[in-house]
């Protein structure tokens, strides 16, 4: 049984809750990062842990199939576990295609996040991201007796889902947000939350990239320098100021 339909199981019966998120970065070279991220709380990890299960492995086996996708996993200050995979495509084109592809071999009754978007950019570097998005809530929770299904009927299912699991998309544009109907995390990332077995429509713009964006070196280094080169040009000002309050009285 597919270890996320257990997980699901387990965290309606303890309280538990799960993550499931589907994080986009636009670059302003025009390429973009892919990815899906679960996060376990630590009570549901305790409770894979008591039955022997690791629920990391389905998706180590699936990465380790395709080395364009990387696994990362993150254990958290409050003891949860946040399991990612992401890849870096060349062009949009092949953004819409991998998340395309990430539901392509699921069957009807599994849980799935699905997106169909669609990415545009202007000559400028402005982008805009517009599309769809459904967290589609399992219709069983995976669970048989003699083969039969037990556990809690569909419409029960979602209802107990909607509680304890949060889904959304989050997008990271390559310039400033200039528009959206999200909630903002930062000045460039949007967090579209999601209804699970509720499609919901979005749409997020954002300004040019900074022209420094273009540059090999993130934000933290410019500053670095930008502050290195400041001390460096007071010192030479005071280096010339001096020289001249001295050569003054000579003259």
């Amino acid at each position: 049984m597919p270890v996320l339909l257990l997980a699901l199981a387990l965290l309606l019966l303890t309280g538990c809750r799960m993550e499931v998120v589907a994080p986009i970065t636009l670059h302003p070279d025009g390429s973009a990062t892919a990815g899906v991220s679960v996060r376990f709380d630590p009570r549901l990890l305790a409770e894979l842990d008591a039955l022997g299960v690791d629920p990391t492995a389905e998706l180590s086996a699936a990465v380790a199939a395709d080395p364009a996708w990387q696994l990362t996993r993150l254990r958290e200050d409050d003891g949860g576990l946040r399991v990612s995979v992401s890849r870096e495509v060349a062009d949009d084109d092949e953004l819409l295609r991998v998340y395309e592809e990430l539901t392509a071999g699921l069957a009807a009754d599994d849980p799935a996040l699905e997106l169909a978007l669609q990415v545009d950019r202007d000559e400028r570097g402005g982008a805009s991201v517009s599309g769809a998005a459904l967290f589609r809530p399992p219709r069983t929770v995976g669970l048989a007796v003699d083969g039969v299904a037990v556990g809690e009927e569909e419409a029960a299912l979602a209802e107990l889902v909607e509680e304890t699991v949060t889904a959304a998309v989050e997008v990271e544009m390559p310039g400033r947000l200039a528009s959206h109907d999200g909630v903002a995390v930062d000045r460039s990332t949007v967090r579209i939350v999601l209804e699970p077995g509720v499609e919901r429509r979005f749409s997020v713009t954002s300004q040019p990239p900074s022209w420094w964006s273009a540059l090999a070196v993130d934000t933290a280094t410019l500053l670095v320098g930008a502050a290195l080169l400041a001390v460096l040009a007071g010192g030479v000002l005071l280096l010339l100021t001096r020289r001249r309050s001295s050569v003054s009285p000579e003259a």
